[in-house]
This record gives C-alpha cells, sequence and structure tokens, in this order.
C-alpha cells in the first residue's frame, strides 16, 4: 500500500506528475557507483570472506555507505565481474561512520532482487522520509507493476515504466479522492473516473495531467462541508481539505506498523505486517510462529496518525475547533491461534498446544488433518477428523488415538528408548528404529534424521461469537510438527533467547485510548498556537485496551462557522490477549538431555 508522487491541494484542477521525485531512486543514467569491502558469509563451502562489493548510489550527493546483506540462499553471490552485488537480500543506506546497531541512522532499506549492483526483478525501498516503492524493478527503478506511498500519504498502484506511472493506475491521495485510468509520463492524460472524498463519482477527461474534458455530473455539491454554510455557496469549509493518514515517518521507527488504504467508502488503517492480517482474519496457516505476539510491547504500540486540515489554494483559515467524532468502538472477539510445539524431555510427543491470544473463545473446534513428510513433497497419510472441544486461552491436543487409528506401534514408542553411539552413525541407527518400531500408515511421512518427526496438516474448524451474540463459523488451515522419536547422541547444547521492543518517542503526539463498547461520542483535538493558518496538522497516538474495530471521521469548525468533515475511518487496532495457558501434557518423567531433540 505505497506511492510516492505529488499531488496539488486541489485534487481536481492541478496539473500533477507522479514521478518518484528526488526523494526516490534516480534514473539509470543518475548516480555513482559505490562499492566496499566487507565481510559475507558464503554458504558454498560454508565459509566467511572478505569481499569487494559494488551497488549503484542514486543519491551519492548524500554522501552515505550501504552494507548488503544476502537473503538465505544467495550465501553472497556476485556477478563475475567487477563485484556487482546480485541475488535476493537487503541493501541499507546509512549515515556514514554510524553504528550498524543504530536504526536512526538508515536513510533507506531495499529488500528484494539485485542484479548488476542495482534492484532489478521484485523488491520494495522504504525511505525514512516515509516514501515506499514495491513492486517490479528494473536497472534501478520501477518498472512494470508496483506501488508507490509518499510521505504525505498519497498513494499510486498500476504499472509504471522507467520510474514514472505509465499505464492504467489508481491514484488514491490522502484526502480521500480516487482516480482510477490512464496515465503517460507520470501524468493522468485521457478518460478516468474520479471519486471524491464525500462519494461522489464522476467521469472526465485528462490531457498531461489537467482536467479538460466535461464531468459528466455535478460536483459542486459536497457531502463533507456543513454547518452555517451551503457548500455551494462557498465559505471557508469550501477551501479547504481532510486527510487522516497513518504517521509514514514514526511508522516505519516502529515494532508495531501500521498503514492506510483510501477505499470508496473509508480510510482503512490497519496492521501492516502480513502474518498480523493473517491472525486477524484467519487467512493464513497456524503454525509454531515463534513468538508472532511475543517481541512487541503492546502497552506501548499505537497507531501513529496524521490530521491535517489545509486549505486548497493556499489561503489562510481560522479554525476555531477539532475533534473525532467517533461512530462505534467493537471489541474484535475472533481467536488468533498459534500453535505450541511439544518437543523434548521425551522422544515420543503425540501432542501440541493451541494457544489463543484473541478476545473470544473457540467454540465446538474439529480437526481434519493427514501426516506429510516435510522433506517429500506429495507424500500424505489418508485424512482423519478429530475432535477437540472448546477453549478460552488455549488448549491442549494429543493425537495418540489418531496415530493408533493409522496403524503406529505408539506403545514401543512410549516405552523405549533409540541409542547411537556416535552421530556418524545416525544412518544406522536410524534404520534399526525402523526395524523396531512399526510406523504403519506414516512410515513415508517421517522425517529427520537425529529427531523423526511427522508433519499434522489440515484445517480446524470452529465458531466463535461477537458481543451482540453473532456466531461465526471459521476454518483455518494448520501445520504442525510431531515429535516420534529422538535417537540419543552426545550434542551440545544451544541457548535460546528472546526479547522486544517497542515504540518510537513522540512527544508531540496526543495520546488518544479509544473505548471499546462506545458509540456517537467526540475526542477533542486541542487547537493550540496560531488558529489562523493555511494549513494545521494534529498528531495522534491512537490506541485501545483490546483489539477492537472504530468507526470515526474528523471534524473542524471554522472561523465563519461552517464544518468540514473527513473521509471517514475504520481503525482496526490489534492488541491481541496476553495467553494464560499452561499445558498439562508434560510428560511425568524426562529422561532427553534438556535441549535434546527440542529444536
Amino acid at each position: 500500500m505505497h506511492v510516492r508522487g505529488w499531488i496539488g491541494r486541489s485534487a481536481l484542477l492541478a496539473s500533477v506528475v507522479l514521478a518518484v521525485g528526488t526523494a526516490g531512486p534516480a534514473a539509470a543514467g543518475e548516480g555513482a557507483w559505490a562499492e566496499r569491502v566487507q565481510v559475507l558469509y558464503l554458504r558454498e563451502g560454508n565459509t566467511v570472506a572478505r569481499q569487494r562489493l559494488r551497488v549503484w548510489d542514486p543519491h551519492p550527493d548524500k554522501n552515505l555507505e550501504f552494507t548488503w546483506e544476502p537473503a538465505g540462499g544467495d550465501g553472497g553471490r556476485l556477478a563475475s565481474e567487477g563485484g556487482l552485488v546480485e541475488g535476493r537480500g537487503k541493501l541499507v543506506w546509512r549515515v556514514r561512520g554510524s553504528a550498524s546497531y543504530d536504526p536512526a541512522t538508515i536513510y533507506s532499506v531495499y529488500e528484494g532482487e539485485m542484479r548488476a549492483g542495482r534492484p532489478h526483478g521484485t523488491g520494495r525501498l522504504e525511505i525514512r522520509t516515509g516514501a515506499v516503492f514495491e513492486g517490479e524493478w528494473r536497472a534501478g527503478v520501477l518498472h512494470g507493476r508496483g506501488l508507490h506511498l509518499d510521505a504525505e500519504g498519497n498513494r499510486y498502484e498500476g504499472l509504471f515504466a522507467d520510474g514514472r506511472p505509465h499505464g492504467e493506475g489508481r491514484y488514491l491521495a490522502a484526502n480521500g479522492t480516487i482516480y482510477e485510468g490512464p496515465f503517460v509520463d507520470g501524468r493522468r492524460h485521457g478518460t478516468g473516473v474520479t471519486t471524491l472524498a464525500g462519494g461522489t463519482r464522476y467521469e472526465s477527461r485528462w490531457q498531461a495531467g489537467r482536467e479538460v474534458g466535461p464531468r459528466g455530473a455535478e460536483v459542486l455539491a459536497d457531502p463533507l462541508v456543513g454547518g452555517l454554510l451551503k457548500a455551494q455557496t462557498g465559505g471557508d469549509a469550501d477551501r479547504v481539505e481532510f486527510s487522516v493518514i497513518v504517521d509514514p515517518r514514526m511508522t516505519q521507527r516502529s515494532d508495531m506498523q501500521y498503514t492506510h488504504y483510501v477505499r470508496e467508502e473509508d480510510v482503512a488503517i490497519f496492521p501492516q505486517e502480513t502474518a498480523f492480517n493473517d491472525a486477524w482474519n484467519g487467512t493464513g496457516t497456524i503454525t509454531a510462529f515463534g513468538g508472532l505476539f511475543d517481541f512487541i510491547d503492546w502497552e506501548d504500540a499505537p497507531a501513529f496518525v496524521e490530521v491535517e486540515l489545509a486549505t486548497t489554494d493556499g489561503s489562510r483559515v481560522e479554525l476555531d475547533q477539532m475533534e473525532l467524532q467517533v461512530a462505534r468502538s467493537d471489541a474484535y472477539r475472533k481467536p488468533m491461534l498459534s500453535i505450541r510445539q511439544h518437543f523434548g524431555c521425551v522422544g515420543f510427543r503425540p501432542s501440541f498446544s493451541f494457544v489463543n491470544n484473541g478476545w473470544g473463545d473457540v467454540r465446538d473446534a474439529t480437526l481434519s488433518l493427514a501426516f506429510t513428510n516435510p522433506d517429500r513433497r506429495g507424500v500424505s497419510t489418508r485424512t482423519f477428523s478429530h475432535p477437540i472441544g472448546s477453549f478460552g486461552d488455549g488448549g491442549d491436543v494429543s493425537l495418540l488415538e489418531v496415530f493408533r487409528a493409522a496403524g503406529v506401534d505408539t506403545e514401543t514408542l512410549e516405552t523405549e528408548r533409540f541409542e547411537c553411539p556416535s552421530v556418524d552413525s545416525l544412518g544406522v541407527c536410524r534404520n534399526q528404529v525402523f526395524n523396531r518400531v512399526d510406523f504403519g500408515e506414516v512410515a513415508d511421512a517421517v522425517a529427520g534424521d537425529q529427531t523423526l518427526t511427522t508433519r499434522a496438516e489440515g484445517t480446524i474448524d470452529y465458531a466463535w461469537a461477537d458481543d451482540e451474540g453473532n456466531v461465526f463459523q471459521m476454518q483455518e488451515p494448520f501445520s504442525v510438527d510431531i515429535s516420534l522419536a529422538v535417537i540419543e547422541v552426545p550434542q551440545e547444547l544451544a541457548e535460546c533467547g528472546a526479547g522486544f521492543g517497542g515504540s518510537p518517542e513522540a512527544l508531540r503526539y496526543l495520546d488518544i485510548e479509544l473505548p471499546v463498547g462506545e458509540r456517537d461520542y467526540t475526542v477533542d483535538l486541542p487547537v493550540r498556537g496560531n488558529r489562523n493558518q493555511p494549513a494545521f496538522t494534529s498528531r495522534l497516538k491512537l490506541s485501545s485496551a483490546m483489539s477492537s474495530v472504530h468507526r470515526f471521521r474528523a471534524a473542524a469548525r471554522l472561523g465563519d462557522g461552517s464544518m468540514r468533515y473527513s473521509k471517514p475511518v475504520t481503525l482496526f487496532f490489534l492488541r491481541p490477549k496476553a495467553s494464560e495457558f499452561v499445558s498439562t501434557m508434560r510428560p511425568v518423567q524426562c529422561y532427553l538431555e534438556p535441549g535434546l531433540g527440542a529444536c
């Protein structure tokens, strides 16, 4: 959800060039080559080597330095000549000589594919100004389908050619206006459809960024203007615009990041991370996330939002009062599930736990699952059905009876230990385990050398209810590895750790906690300083006590008594419930050394 481009305050009449501009990647002929010697881990040969790297610097005037972090599968692969960076990874530009651990010194981060020292392929670029570029790259600029979010919150999504919008696209302005139609060399050009923030929709013709054709509908009447003056008669409210967007600068520095998207009916503000959206909507596979909700300080994870009022012609208006008018704030009760795997202590752990960080209970859950081999695609047993009932903070799942139904010799797995004299003998010892244990239908789905596992994959079907008594049926896919046996050999132990971050300091922001379960209330946004000016911005830290949905709009009363309203806003605020679930499926006695079989 991301674009850079500049649209004038008059969304209808300004001559607009939606180009990447000086803040973004330069055209292919601009910039200079930069190089440095860097220590890289080379996956091939499992070695560490010093390499001279070269990348294209689109902004040499800033005197920045770069670091290159190859992605896991690329292992520091370079071009055959000149040390030009190739492959997938992360390219970070920061203030020269600054500490690599200081995020405040980062100017830009590109994650994606590189070729001959430039972004090429699919990738995403974030700049400290808040601008974001994402999509298909060619020789360092967007070329093909892409997205661009600018520092002011305007977004372009569509086709690019040599870094400029070119072809069919959509421009979603921060003030709520949406244009859909053709672009040529960064400008609106041709016949397109405009939807104003108040909902008026019309077709018109554009030429080189100017609206020249008939609008096809009377658009002067604006439902977002009201009060003592009618919109058609002019007045202060008729020459100002409102925007309510996520503050991209503060968001980039936050561990919990929100984004906004201008829709025809409203501006949606929601978590940016795909995994959080999947947990909210139930659209992703439930796995052992590795602590999806554990690495953020949820006591301090607001949505940073800017509410800006500005005149369309740069003239001054007197701002008398500004507020948020909240239509409703509703609790969001859908369960948000992750999996806690049961590994270690003993070799056979035919169980796992669902952990619920949502604010509602899971009702009448049933699993539909098959056992698969993660190392051999396409290997799968028949499907088994297994009811697990209802739970709140979490629930244990025992698959012992499912394994027995699959013909697995669970008694031997439960009572015997499997030892091996050395790591070098693991292959022989593994075969001995298969000679002693009948794995039934699961035999082809057993993976691993020392820790023998199988993967249970399928769906969980359950119901949940909201505060108004509405019951919803959900089906979500899940995947979990099950420990079948551990072959005991001497090994070193590993350490584990955890931690979490927080939000950046935002002393100029108004801290607002939106109450859950309330209807039709207002939140005052104090107007400080000079009230007579062409623009005023109120910066907010919005939060709530729980995951919830808030529907509101900003409203301003101007000095002449007229009112201006923003486009409606829907905030999907994520604050997971801290689950207090503790599994009761701990073996009575442990025989494995701590850490053995835990990975």
